[in-house]
């Protein structure tokens, strides 16, 4: 739990409100087809429009990586 970057504590899947680590996060966001934010907080802890997709990663990839 140290080293999540999710500044999301609100959120139910969230490290800090169980202890089941990032499990939980991971497996909602692969059903989604999405991306934890921890991958866009890695490159900068802005992320457009809330669009955690793979299209969304690709383009903040593209946007904070010139």
């Amino acid at each position: 739990m140290s080293f999540c970057s999710c500044k999301d504590i609100k959120c139910p899947l969230n490290p800090a409100n169980h202890d089941k680590g990032c499990d939980l996060c991971i497996q909602k966001c692969l059903k989604d087809n999405e991306i934890p934010s921890c991958f866009f907080n890695k490159i900068n802890e802005k992320v457009e429009n809330g669009d955690y997709t793979f299209m969304g990663f690709a383009k903040h990839i593209q946007r904070n990586m010139k």
